[in-house]
């Protein structure tokens, strides 16, 4: 089951760190990498948490320490695997 985690959770790395990258360097700093690190199911909420965690780049500023894109993208990527349940974000830093 890891295997398969691990897979969702490159593909998601791949469309935010790729595909959205230059929302992520714009908001982040340049260099700026988001990854998923953890992934929990709540069976009576139909909800997915998933912990991303946002390695910072060239910039570490109070301004940078903002969520909300980070939030945003993981949800527009999960609506593809999981239509039906409620996707949760908890975000944390790294440099």
């Amino acid at each position: 089951m890891l295997d398969k985690k691990r897979r969702l959770f490159r593909l998601i790395e791949t469309y935010i760190n790729d595909y959205q990258k230059d929302a992520v360097e714009e908001m982040y700093g340049v260099g700026t990498t988001i990854k998923i690190h953890n992934m929990a199911e709540s069976s009576s909420q139909k909800a997915l948490l998933f912990e991303a965690i946002i390695i910072l780049g060239d910039t570490i500023t109070e301004q940078v320490m903002d969520r909300k894109l980070a939030d945003i993208l993981i949800q527009d990527a999960m609506v593809y695997f999981f239509p039906n349940q409620s996707i949760k974000t908890y975000v944390r830093w790294d440099v």
